[in-house]
Order: C-alpha cells, then structure tokens, then sequence
C-alpha cells in the first residue's frame, strides 16, 4: 500500500518542482527582458529623451514614458504607472502635435525643454497644452545617458496627465 501511495505521490511532487522552475526561468526572462528594454532606451542627447517621452505619451505607454524618467523620479511614480496597467492618458481628447516652443540649455548637464501640444478629439482639436521638462545628464561615472528629472504642467480640465508631472 505505501509503494502505491508513494508510486501516486512522486509524480505529483516532481510536476509541481516543474511547474515552480518554469514560472521561476519565466520570471527570469522577462526580467531580462524589461531590463533590456530600459536599458535599449536610454537617450543619448536631451532631446531625444524629450521626444522618446513624448512617444510614449501619444501611444499611452507608461513602460516608455518611465524608461525615460531618472532613477528618483522612476522611485516616486513606479506604484502608480503600476497601479494603471502601466497605460496612461485617455481615449478622447488624446494629445498630438507636439512642438518645441523653448529650448533652454542650463549647464552643460541640464536643459529645461518648453513642449505645447494640442487636445484632439475625433470631431476636433479641443485645447491647448504645454509642459515644461527638465532634463540631466545621467550623473554616475561612465555615463553617457540623460534623463526627465521633472516635468512640469499647466492644469487643463480636458487633459489627462502622467503619474510623473507636477500639475500647477
């Protein structure tokens, strides 16, 4: 009889060893995976930060929009892009047309960027926005990569915001 139960009970636990190094090797790839991906997007001159962050928020990409981000503020806003499915803005209005109105070059490791854009909805373009983003050169030695350390936005009632801007 114990044969029995213990020829019944082997392969149940040796499934479950399998199922659990599955899930742990499949944690592990996609790890790997996000962390490729943050690191394949790192910007390398201050604008392309700007506009890689901007291509996050037309696509509602909070993945994106927080690759973008520096450490700190990544720290500050991380349970919040979480808590939204990592998807940001709305449907309708939905930002477009972004331009550079201001360029402001700081030092040589900070630039302040003053972006407008436009609210469209399907029928029409509905407000106008504007953001003011700082952004740093990524201070750890070695480091070629630069980063939004502040984002900064005019309140408008049509408009949805980011988990990382501080709304005046």
């Amino acid at each position: 009889m114990r044969i029995l139960f213990l020829s019944f009970l082997f392969p149940l636990i040796l499934l479950s060893h399998t199922n659990a190094t599955f899930a742990e090797t499949e944690s592990n790839q996609l790890e790997k995976q996000i962390s490729s991906f943050m690191s394949g997007l790192q910007a390398k001159t201050p604008r392309q930060a700007i506009e890689l962050w901007i291509l996050g928020v037309k696509n509602r990409s909070g993945a994106v929009q927080f690759a973008m981000l520096s450490p700190s503020l990544q720290q500050q806003t991380q349970k919040k892009f979480e808590q939204s499915g990592w998807v940001t803005g709305q449907s309708s209005p939905w930002v477009d047309n972004f331009r550079f109105v201001k360029v402001d070059k700081i030092s040589n490791t900070k630039w302040r960027f003053t972006i407008a854009y436009d609210l469209i909805t399907s029928f029409s373009k509905v407000e106008k926005g504007q953001k003011i983003i700082t952004v740093e050169k990524n201070p750890d030695p070695g480091s070629t990569n630069w980063f939004i350390t502040k984002i900064t936005s005019k309140y408008n009632p049509s408009g949805a915001f980011t988990p990382a801007e501080t709304i005046i």
